[in-house]
C-alpha cells in the first residue's frame, strides 16, 4: 500500500476510525472505560449458547440471579453486562435511587416513580413511552406488578447502557456524558473524570 502523505489518513486508518466510532456509540460502557470499579469487570455468557455457565447444583439464588440477567439485562446491554448494571438493578428494586446533585457531596434518594421526571430529557424517550411488557419477576418495590414502574426500570437501564448514567464506587447515580473521542474523558455533571483501565471480562461468570 502506498504510504500516506501530507498528514492525510489512508483508507485503512479511516475505516479503523469509523469502526472505533461505531463501537464507541453502540457500547460506550464497554469501549469507553468509565472511571469506576463497576465497569472493570463484565458478565459475559458462553459464546456458543448465549447463556451463563451455572452448575446444576448451584444455589437457587444463584440460578435465579443469572436467569434474570439472561432474560432481562443481556438484551438491554448488547450481550455483555457490567457489574455496575447489577448494582443499579439492585437499587431500582429497593424502590429508590441515590442520585448525585449539582454540588459536591450532594446526594438524594429519588423514588422510582419520580425518577422519570429527572431523566426524561437526557437523550432517550420518556419512560412513559418505553415498552412495559417485562417479566413480573422484576419484583416491583411496591410488592405488586406495576407497569409504569417497569417502564421506568427499562428507561433507566437504557440510559445506563447508553452511557448517560454512571454508578460511582458508592452506588450513587450520576448523569453522564461519554467521551467524544477514543481515550477521552467522561463527564459527570460539570466535572471531567479520568478514564479507568479497560474492563476485564468474567467469561461465563
Amino acid at each position: 500500500m502506498t504510504p500516506t502523505r501530507g498528514g492525510r489518513t489512508g483508507p485503512d486508518k479511516q475505516a479503523a476510525r469509523r469502526r472505533q466510532q461505531r463501537q464507541m456509540a453502540s457500547a460506550p460502557l464497554f469501549h469507553q472505560r468509565p472511571p469506576f470499579q463497576g465497569y472493570q469487570e463484565w458478565l459475559i455468557p458462553h459464546s456458543a449458547t448465549g447463556r451463563f455457565m451455572v452448575n446444576a447444583d448451584a444455589p437457587a439464588e444463584s440460578r435465579a440471579f443469572f436467569s434474570r440477567l439472561e432474560e432481562l439485562l443481556l438484551p438491554l446491554y448488547g450481550g455483555r453486562i457490567p457489574l455496575a448494571a447489577t448494582y443499579l438493578d439492585d437499587r431500582i428494586r429497593e424502590g429508590s435511587i441515590p442520585l448525585a446533585g449539582s454540588g459536591p457531596h450532594m446526594v438524594r434518594r429519588i423514588p422510582i416513580r419520580e425518577l422519570a421526571a429527572h431523566l426524561g430529557d437526557h437523550g432517550q424517550p420518556d419512560a412513559t413511552e418505553c415498552a412495559s411488557d417485562l417479566c413480573p419477576q422484576l419484583n416491583c418495590s411496591s410488592g405488586s406488578h406495576d407497569q409504569a414502574e417497569h417502564a421506568v426500570w427499562q428507561h433507566v437501564h437504557h440510559l445506563h447502557a447508553a452511557g448517560r448514567l454512571l454508578l460511582d464506587d458508592h452506588d450513587v447515580v450520576h448523569l453522564a456524558e461519554p467521551p467524544r473521542q477514543p481515550g477521552g474523558r467522561w463527564r459527570l455533571m460539570d466535572e471531567e473524570t479520568v478514564a479507568a483501565p479497560r474492563p476485564r471480562s468474567l467469561e461465563g461468570a
